[in-house]
């Protein structure tokens, strides 16, 4: 069953209503997720990790970066300086970096008695690896796990894009039957200026704790990756559109807008050893895409609503410019390390997009358009979350929260997915449409053509009937009418005898048979014609003693013969006969034809008494001259040639006539 076009509207908007709700549910689930709780199977795996809310600190600053020993032995920790602080822990940041802030560091260890543990718990863990769950550690720096003072873990590669958005889930007694440490050390290096956050601690057993690190992981890293590939696919799909519709750059700015969107995220799930360029430029490429993502959106907003802002555009570009330029790695000496005005250049930055999108969603609200009220609430949405992402850049909230700027990324694709989608489908509903109208237009010019065509068909076949009428009133009043008038004429002063009147009268007999004859449909067929021909004047050259001898041979056909090139043939061939069988006493006539000079001959030869050609045509002899005329008028030529032995007359006929030869003929 194929639906209407109403049907069609109805589904689409029902796909497009379900890919918003899509966004907004994965968006409750990432703000939902951290208080998230696993409905275990039973009491003991429920009971079976324990939450760490309280840990010693001890912050040792110095200078560079050190590698972590082996053995805390090797550390020298003193023994006082220890702190107890609450879990999540953040340290302040600096929100003006200094020069020496990318030198000096601080060294931050937390202890972690984990001889607390419900004896239940410590049983149920001697037969199992015990593991520690960690949702986020936040540091310019790496990371180190120690149980009872021997070296667990350790993070590799970059020290700014660590894998810090990474959750961290590692066994404390990997070898089979190990007990569990009684207390855990971890250290964090940091840059002073930089500040750093500790998320709370989870100890216990794979089944209690590996839930919690996937949906953490799935939150973190998995949900943002997948967001960004699937925008950047669809993008791709947008610019091969655009490729074969140069016109619509809609379509590239959704493809721009997605790749920059995808390199703007990759630092929330790139880090470690994969960083394929420096720490600089790596961060440069971070600042910069988020620069370019606010000015695409803007001019994709502004293509939108067909309301252009000139000098919105130029302040955009400018900004973006200046700050490229100035945070290009070694350019900058007041800069020393980008990473760490990050922070407060995304809290400048925050000024500048509110403006943007205040100013385009003042338009599109303006222009009524459709899309403009989903702009809106993303942009709510946006500025709250970028806002939020801000604080927790600064360690100004919980470290344990997630990082929601990724899903503002994620709801603009879908947004921006969800518009292109209805200006797709709306295009192919504007070409059905459109080619619905010129279906009928067509539909209503092919009837009037038809009716057109139908009067054209009877005014040609009145002119034709009217064309046919006055030729054959033309050619009988020229032939048999002046023959009737001249034997009338003689009849009445007595001058013909019966015998020269009943010539006459087969004469105009044989005049009126020629002019039926020329109206049968010959077929382009000369031998035809002139087969018509030999009926009817056999019985009179016979009647005249003479004998025929016909030698007609096959020749092309004549496209060009009509009812009326018939008729002036059969005019030319029957005065030839007529002239022979009244001036030239000949026994025998011959008929034949021939392919000459790309045309058909037609020859009458006898072998009566011959004539002066010359002299003949001087006296001005009608026939001969009627014979010349008729010939022009179809584009042929007539010849005679005579001696004592004889008259050979030829008719030559082309094979192809030019359409208006036949207007040179004047009437006879």
């Amino acid at each position: 069953m194929r639906l209407g076009s109403a049907g069609r509207w109805r589904c689409r908007g029902w796909v497009a209503r379900l890919w918003l709700a899509m966004a907004l549910v994965v968006l409750a689930c990432a703000t939902a997720a951290p208080v998230a709780e696993l409905p275990a199977a039973d009491a003991s795996q429920r009971n079976d990790a324990v939450h760490i809310t309280r840990a010693q600190l001890l912050s040792i600053p110095g200078t560079g970066y050190t590698a972590p020993p082996q053995r805390i032995e090797d550390a020298a920790l003193p023994t006082d300086g220890w702190k107890e602080v609450a879990l999540p822990y953040t340290a302040g940041r600096d929100l003006l970096p200094t020069p020496s802030g990318a030198v000096r560091t601080v060294t931050d260890w937390y202890r972690i008695d984990v001889t607390g543990l419900a004896p239940s718990t410590q049983s149920a863990q001697s037969t199992q690896p015990q593991l520690l769950y960690l949702a986020r550690w936040k540091t310019l720096g790496h990371i180190a796990v120690y149980g009872d003072g021997m070296l667990l873990y350790q993070s590799h590669g970059s020290p700014v894009h660590n894998g810090y958005n990474h959750p961290l889930l590692l066994p404390l007694n990997a070898t089979a039957h190990a007990p569990p440490p009684s207390s855990v050390l971890i250290r964090v290096d940091r840059l002073r200026s930089s500040g750093s956050g500790f998320s709370t601690v989870w100890v216990g057993g794979e089944g209690a704790l590996s839930w919690r690190y996937q949906v953490r992981q799935l939150l973190q890293v998995e949900l943002p990756f997948m967001g960004s590939a699937a925008f950047l696919a669809v993008g791709l799909f947008a610019f091969a559109v655009w490729l074969g519709k140069r016109r619509e750059s809609l379509y590239l700015l959704f493809f721009a807008i997605s790749a920059l969107a995808f390199l703007r995220m990759l630092h929330y799930y790139v880090g470690g050893n994969y960083m394929p360029m420096s720490d600089d430029w790596f961060e440069w490429l971070t600042v910069a895409s988020l620069l370019w993502l606010i000015v695409l959106i803007h001019l994709f907003l502004q293509r939108l609503h067909q309301q252009p802002s000139p000098w919105l555009t130029r302040l955009a570009l400018v900004l973006t410019l200046a700050c490229n330029v100035t945070t290009l790695p070694h350019v900058s000496k007041a800069i020393v390390s980008l990473y760490l005005f990050t922070p407060l250049l995304n809290l400048m930055v925050l000024p500048v997009a509110v403006l943007i999108f205040a100013v385009n969603l003042r338009k599109a609200l303006r222009a009524q358009l459709p899309e403009g009220r989903m702009v809106a609430g993303w942009t709510v949405f946006a500025v709250v979350f970028t806002s939020y992402d801000g604080l927790l850049q600064n360690n100004l909230v919980s470290p344990e929260s997630v990082y929601t700027s990724p899903y503002a990324i994620i709801g603009l694709f879908f947004l921006f997915s969800y518009i292109m989608f209805q200006r797709y489908t709306g295009a192919f509903a504007e070409v059905a449409r459109l080619n619905t109208g010129l279906a009928l237009r067509l539909r209503e010019r092919e009837a009037e053509l038809q009716q057109s065509y139908q009067r054209l068909r009877v005014i040609e076949n009145q002119n034709m009937l009217s064309a046919e009428r006055r030729r054959l009133m033309q050619d009988m009043h020229d032939g048999l009418g002046s023959t009737l008038i001249s034997a009338i004429r003689s009849v009445e002063r007595g001058t013909m005898s019966d015998a020269e009147i009943s010539v006459v009268l087969k004469g105009c007999m044989e005049d009126l048979k020629l002019v039926i004859d020329s109206m049968e449909s010959v077929d382009t067929d000369l031998l035809l014609l002139l087969a018509t021909l030999r009926f009817r004047l056999a019985p009179r050259i016979e009647g005249a003693g003479v004998s025929l001898r016909w030698e007609v041979q096959p020749v092309p056909s004549l496209p060009w013969l009509d009812p009326n090139s018939a008729l002036h043939i059969l005019r030319i061939t029957q005065e030839c006969i007529a002239n022979v069988l009244r001036h030239t006493q000949a026994t025998t006539i011959g008929v034949s034809t021939a392919t000459v000079d790309e045309g058909v001959c037609v020859l009458i030869e006898d072998n009566g008494a011959g004539f002066s050609v010359e002299e003949a045509l001087r006296r001005g002899g009608r026939g001969m001259h009627n014979q010349q005329q008729r010939a022009l008028a179809i584009g042929g030529t007539v010849r005679w040639e005579s001696g004592s032995t004889g008259t050979r007359f030829m008719l030559w006929l082309p094979l192809q006539r030019e359409m208006d030869a036949e207007k040179v003929l004047a009437p006879f």
